[in-house]
């Protein structure tokens, strides 16, 4: 169990004091005095520890506290003459302003230089307590400035309360204060039942003015519970509060936006976009419906899907620090400007069907199998230098006018084959299906008569592939090695899937 403090403010349009104070009272909390005038006040005492929190000292010429007095609720003391005001600052004095119900405490010089190093307590004690249960005001003013600048007033109010007699809420506790994600507690209190009592955690507000205990279920995250007890006159009720606060295990967050310099472990959920400005490497990255915005270097290792859209900038680079992509999964689009995993393992492409999709304007490679299932548009495919792919490649229900233009024959020994020009723009696709001969060699796409081309290695057994953006008017070609060998088991495979581009 704690206590909130009394409430602080300070004046939105006056100047931020310069130092920092903080109000306690004696006893906790303060009790009205008897209504009965025959009967004798209660007694109370208001502390007040000041201190500076900036590096820069600051100069104080007096500091002011103003109680006020009477006989209404907000009245703190029924008189302020029997007060004994006390400041712990050595040569400072104190006295009494009636007219104005302040105490001014002021330095033996025109003013005092209080430094971070330098801490005060100021003390109203003996005050004779108002006899009407209220909140109260309690003003605390200082005349301040830093180096050569004006002194100004600044001035931070309390609220402080006086209690029925009667009143008490004490022990707010929880029955474990550290518990595994998802996980209950149980919270007890005590209290009077002359007044209404709210329980508040995160966006919950639950009216317990009936209960002494209440368990709760399912609890994800750090959690400050607040036990709020009110009573008094509607028109200016008291309040007290305690709170009690909960650890969990590796807990759920959910923040605005976050800054991070080290390392993020473990699983991350994101229900919006990811913008990496440098670097962002993820180990396990399973966003939902989410998209993964990349102006640096993002690095990824092993399993990687995003839902919706992965985007590189044009300054943007997909690698990994320890030279591959496990597998790459990406349910949309894939808009990048280089992908080059370095070893053997797959890119996968579940579902490319908008026009650009799979975009690239450097080199995209991969190690291992290329799969684009459940409709690749062939139009959808702009490759502005190469596609090379490592691995097998499977176009699954592939939309538009894909040509198989040549296959070759087991006991054909040069894997060679050449086109006529091409009536448009297209994308020439060359595949080495590779039994166990024990033999590899490069499969190469190239245009006649131009250095442009794409090589790749193939190796029994398996598979390779490789990719060309071809324009209108060229010729390509696709080669895979003179075989001069009875015992053939390569078959080279070209494929041409027009763009209707010019």
């Amino acid at each position: 169990m704690a206590l909130v403090s009394p409430t602080r403010t300070t004046d939105p349009t006056a100047q931020e004091p310069l130092l920092s104070y903080d109000l306690t009272t004696s006893p906790d909390p303060l009790k009205a005095s008897p209504e009965k005038p025959e009967e004798p006040e209660e007694r109370g005492e208001l502390i007040i520890v000041g201190s500076r929190h900036s590096g820069t000292p600051a100069d104080v010429k007096w500091i002011k506290v103003k109680v006020p007095a009477g006989t209404m609720s907000p009245d703190l003391a029924t008189n302020l003459s029997s007060v004994n005001p006390r400041i712990t600052l050595n040569g400072w004095t104190a006295r009494l302003d009636e007219t104005a119900k302040e105490f001014v405490f002021s330095p033996a010089g025109s003013h005092e230089t209080i430094g971070p190093d330098t801490g005060f307590t100021i003390q109203l004690s003996q005050i004779p307590i108002s006899r009407k249960v209220g909140t109260v005001p309690i003003c605390v003013t200082e005349h301040s400035r830093t180096g050569k600048s004006a002194f100004q007033d600044r001035s931070t109010v309390f609220s402080v309360g006086k209690f029925p007699a009667d009143f008490y809420m004490i022990e707010f506790v929880a029955d474990e204060t550290r518990i595994d994600n998802g996980g209950e507690i149980t919270l007890t209190w005590k209290r009077s039942t002359n007044a209404t009592y709210e329980l508040l955690y995160g966006d919950t507000n639950l009216n317990v003015t009936n209960e002494t205990t209440r368990t709760i279920t399912n609890i994800k995250s750090d959690t400050t519970f607040y036990l709020r007890g009110t009573t008094g006159d509607p028109t200016n009720p008291v309040t007290r509060t305690l709170y009690a606060q909960v650890t969990v295990r590796k807990p759920d967050l959910e923040i605005g936006n976050l800054t991070v310099h080290g390392t993020v472990n473990g699983s991350l959920t994101v229900n919006g976009p990811i913008q990496a400005n440098d670097t962002l490497t993820v180990n396990s990255l399973r966003p939902g419906y989410n998209s993964l915005i990349v102006k640096g270097t993002t690095q990824l290792h092993g399993y990687t899907r995003i839902d919706d859209t992965l985007q590189m900038g044009p300054e943007g680079t997909l690698i990994s620090s320890q030279g591959y992509i496990g597998m790459l999964e990406v349910g949309n689009s894939l808009k990048v400007d280089d992908i080059q995993p370095k070893y053997k393992e797959e890119i996968k492409l579940s579902d490319v069907k908008v026009d650009g999709t799979l975009t690239t304007r450097g080199n995209l490679m991969a190690y291992g199998a290329l799969h684009a299932t459940s409709g690749l548009a062939a139009r959808d495919i702009t490759v502005h230098t190469s596609f090379t792919a490592y691995g097998q490649t499977v176009l699954a229900d592939l939309v538009g006018n894909t040509h198989k233009l040549w296959e070759s024959s087991k006991q054909d020994p040069q894997l060679y084959y050449e086109s006529s020009p091409v009536a448009s723009s297209g994308i020439a696709l060359a595949v080495m299906d590779v039994q166990d001969t024990g033999r590899n060699g490069q499969l190469t796409l190239s245009i006649v008569g131009s250095t442009k081309k794409t090589t790749v290695w193939w190796e029994h057994r398996g598979s390779a592939s490789t990719l060309l953006f071809v324009r209108k008017g060229e010729r390509f070609a696709a080669d895979g090695g003179n075989i001069q060998d009875s015992n053939l088991d390569q078959i080279l495979k070209v494929y041409w899937i027009p763009l209707g581009k010019p």
